[in-house]
């Protein structure tokens, strides 16, 4: 069964958010699709639209392989509005060497070559795959600005009067090994680009994918998920600090500590934009290790609203989705989605259907009954608390657990809630 409200593809394979944005009265929400089986492949953008970042209309396959460039991928980009005209900004790879017994993967992993591309389109619906996208970034050569198969991600704001744009890459240090860095270009128009600095100021993870800067509440945030960070679950995991930036260099400087965007450790590729009233606001792939004997695999957070007060970077549930579980009920049914409210004191417990939630000092998840995988983890805490306010939102296959109006978040994949929820504390179910 699909999740009533979570975004996922009509079938097989998505991954990262991509594209997102609120334009002429719709949010629009792109992300990468395989459409042929439940695993990664050749990455399409599939597309889907909303009036309320709740109900998701989709809307089938955006981009798609047609040129050489990106015979072999159309990799995660963004959009933005110039002009009236949606623009997409995407990584563009081609192959250098395929496997003979799966066109859809390089022969060994590494041999593929990236490029940064563009689309434009005149209404956000339509897109012209044959003959309206262009190389905007070409390809680099060995020991240029970035590296010429580990460069992707293009993510594109607009500041005073100028088009911005950040890429992932990753460089070779003076120890021989990789490090993660990001290249910053800027624009007039958005078509043509040039190249102005990088950030290379933090080693950390080999790769630092799907980075987004923006300001948010007087200070500047970066978003990013570097790669092969962590020995236990996942490796690689979507991360937040405060940053400086000056726009006119393009020089960044770290400010903060690079904590965890959610503590369950599923999520990934988080991409933020602005919601109609002018939020930022993000969502991100959840992590699934299976289908659970369904035709899809994978699927997107609930919208969460970023804030930053008392010297802390809050995520919170978006209000649509808040508002949409008001009417309070007696039973918790795994079949339909609903709200979870409650207050935890040192030694409460609450268990959901099988997933178990504790507090000691932390918000301790035990979900090691609805869980039955190798991949991520099935034992997981917050960071210390001074209280433990929850609201806890349930949909088909996934959890969300937002801590104190969204000081942390932390959200998890889960398999076979029984219906099954009780407790040693009060607490309050809502359904639609």
């Amino acid at each position: 069964m699909h999740p009533k409200y979570h975004l996922t593809a009509p079938k097989h394979w998505i991954n990262d958010p991509n594209g997102f944005i609120y334009y002429q009265g719709n949010y629009h929400l792109f992300y990468q699709y395989f459409p042929y089986e439940n695993r990664w492949g050749t990455m399409h953008w599939g597309h889907a639209i909303s009036k309320d970042l709740i109900n998701w209309q989709d809307l089938g396959i955006a981009l798609y392989p047609s040129k050489n460039f990106d015979a072999n991928g159309c990799f995660s980009g963004s959009s933005i509005a110039i002009d009236n005209k949606m623009y997409i900004y995407y990584t563009s790879v081609r192959y250098t060497k395929t496997n003979p017994e799966n066109i859809h993967t390089t022969l060994t992993g590494d041999e593929f070559l990236s490029s940064q591309s563009m689309i434009i389109s005149e209404n956000g619906f339509k897109f012209d795959n044959l003959n309206s996208k262009k190389i905007i970034i070409p390809v680099f050569e060995e020991g240029q600005i970035g590296h010429p198969t580990h460069t992707r991600d293009p993510k594109v704001w607009y500041h005073d009067n100028k088009y911005y744009m950040v890429l992932a890459s990753k460089y070779l240090d003076e120890t021989n090994n990789y490090n993660g860095q990001l290249l910053f270009y800027n624009s007039t128009d958005g078509k043509d680009w040039k190249y102005v600095n990088n950030y290379r100021g933090l080693k950390y993870g080999d790769m630092w994918e799907c980075p987004d800067i923006f300001n948010v509440d007087g200070q500047d945030i970066l978003i990013m998920s570097p790669e092969r960070t962590n020995k236990d679950g996942y490796p690689s995991h979507g991360r937040i600090t405060t940053i400086n930036f000056d726009h006119e260099n393009c020089k960044l400087e770290i400010t903060g500590p690079l904590n965890y965007l959610d503590y369950g450790l599923d999520l990934y590729a988080p991409q933020s934009t602005i919601d109609e009233d002018g939020r930022r606001i993000y969502v991100a792939w959840m992590r699934m290790p299976a289908p659970d004997d369904e035709n899809w695999i994978g699927l997107i957070t609930y919208p969460r609203i970023i804030t930053y007060r008392n010297n802390h970077i809050y995520s919170d549930i978006h209000p649509n989705v808040d508002n949409l579980f008001v009417s309070e009920t007696n039973d918790f049914n795994n079949e339909i989605a609903c709200k979870i409210t409650t207050k935890l004191d040192i030694g409460d417990y609450l268990n959901i259907g099988g997933y178990q939630i504790s507090f000691d000092g932390k918000l301790n998840i035990d979900r090691s009954l609805v869980y039955n995988y190798d991949a991520g983890l099935k034992q997981l805490s917050s960071p210390k608390l001074d209280k433990c306010e929850l609201k806890i939102f349930y949909d088909q296959h996934i959890i969300e657990i937002y801590i104190n109006n969204g000081e942390y978040v932390l959200s998890n994949i889960v398999y076979n809630l029984s219906n099954d929820i009780n407790s040693n504390t009060n607490f309050t179910i809502y359904k639609k």
